[in-house]
């Protein structure tokens, strides 16, 4: 590939990442502002809804009250010493009530003794359903209410104490009181009114309020693109470096950097997780660049000595990790990549699920790679033949449910990959993991705002 093509790969992946994270901080925007305006909705709007239900509460108590009033003062009665002219009399008024808005009207004595019952005609369901949630007899002199929704209609529970004209207390007016369907449907509407106000207040402020936020965070936008470059490109060179050192190759670092990536989404790891994969998988062997030439690019094999020199490396790339909070993810490959299931790796010879599962997945994408591509000691193997080790494999080095996973998705991933050279690589790399390394930095702020 010539220059000018590199050139537009490059900046086509540039683009295409600074897009991404402009079109996701347009998002975070608006979500932040639909919570906000979905908190402001709740809050306002219920209790906007709470003060007029309690004022049409008072209301139809007021009502209640002023009907049943008929029962006391000059009115009032001993109930405990009823004649049949006195009975009629009240049975007379307790119709006239029920004719009218309540369904139900009772009168105890002072000790509480059922002494007059008047029910619409029709409604006995519905005083046997309000007779479930009766109250007690209040001890003191003011009346009390509940109000209580059967069967579409608004019913209001009141007890009433009756006093005479010497305020004695003379027993107790209890009346079931309907709303009527009329003063039902204003309620109604008049709630829908109240409330539609608020949310479109509270909507259209909101609207305002965006092009304000995102003008503020244009400077925002363009900043974190850049962090992102610049830290994407950071962590880019040093593995670059590592791998030239240990002459291997760039494009084996990309390569086993997408077949992780695409096998962690495939496992349905969380954005986090994926962030510290990919991480990982770039700077796997960080540790290398602290091995001596000798030992680190002798051709043959290594001496019993030098290979517990080179295990060093782990130590040595988590040593360098600890250096950064950004890359802190990354530990998980790095110290423990070289691990096998069956326990037999090292540093610590974990075993099954005990080695982090990031680790596990790198495991598998590293030596895959490492057998379908060409080496100076060996010709690549089919996929075919890769996979088949992987799975001769699997329970001694690596994950079998892992493994399985991968064999299915690894010949449409190699497929992508085969013909790709270096840089059509990194460019086709760093339009999948912008979005998880920009989405987990403003989660990481947003925690530790």
């Amino acid at each position: 590939m010539n220059g000018p093509e590199r050139k537009t790969d490059n900046g086509r992946a540039e683009s295409e990442a600074a897009l991404a994270t402009s079109r996701f901080i347009h998002r975070k925007i608006l979500a932040r502002l639909f919570q906000g305006w979905f908190f402001l909705c709740v809050t306002i709007g219920g209790t906007s809804l709470w003060l007029k239900v309690s004022h049409i509460q008072q209301l139809v108590h007021n009502l209640a009250l002023k009907e049943s009033a008929a029962f006391s003062g000059a009115s009032a009665h001993n109930l405990e010493r009823l004649d049949s002219a006195a009975y009629q009399h009240l049975s007379d008024l307790a119709q006239q009530l029920v004719n009218q808005h309540f369904l139900v009207v009772e009168l105890y004595d002072r000790n509480q003794q059922l002494r007059l019952e008047i029910v619409r005609s029709g409604h006995e369901l519905a005083e046997w359903s309000i007779d479930r949630y009766r109250h007690g007899f209040p001890k003191a002199s003011e009346p009390v209410h509940d109000f209580h929704y059967v069967q579409g209609e608004l019913l209001l529970v009141i007890l009433v104490p009756l006093h005479d004209i010497r305020h004695t207390l003379t027993g107790y007016f209890e009346g079931i009181y309907q709303v009527d369907r009329e003063a039902l449907d204003a309620i109604k509407d008049d709630l829908t009114r109240s409330l539609l106000l608020v949310t479109l207040a509270i909507t259209f402020t909101t609207l305002l309020m965006y092009p304000i936020v995102l003008t503020l965070n244009k400077g925002l936008i363009k900043l974190s693109g850049d962090l992102l470059k610049g830290n994407l490109e950071l962590m880019d060179v040093l593995g670059c470096a590592i791998a030239e050192r240990d002459a291997a190759t760039n494009s084996h670092n990309y390569r086993v950097t997408y077949y992780a990536l695409r096998l962690g989404e495939a496992l349905g790891l969380s954005r986090e997780q994926i962030h510290d994969l990919i991480a990982g998988s770039f700077l796997h062997d960080a540790g290398k660049i602290g091995i001596r030439d000798p030992i680190l690019l002798k051709p043959g094999k290594l001496t019993p000595e030098e290979f517990e020199v080179m295990k060093t490396h782990v130590q040595l790339g988590v040593d360098i990790l600890s250096k950064s909070n950004w890359l802190s993810g990354a530990r998980d490959v790095v110290e423990f990549h070289h691990e096998r299931y069956d326990g037999s790796g090292y540093p610590l010879g974990l075993q099954g699920e005990a080695i982090p599962l990031n680790a596990r997945i790198f495991a598998i994408a590293d030596v895959f790679d490492a057998l379908t591509t060409k080496r100076p000691y060996k010709e690549p193997w089919s996929v075919s033949d890769a996979t088949a080790m992987l799975e001769r494999d699997s329970g001694s080095h690596f994950d079998p449910r892992l493994v399985r996973f991968f064999v299915t998705i690894a010949p449409d991933l190699y497929r992508q990959m085969n013909d790709l050279d270096e840089q059509r690589l990194e460019a086709l790399l760093k339009r999948h993991i912008s979005r998880y390394f920009l989405v987990t930095a403003i989660r990481t702020s947003d925690r530790n705002a």
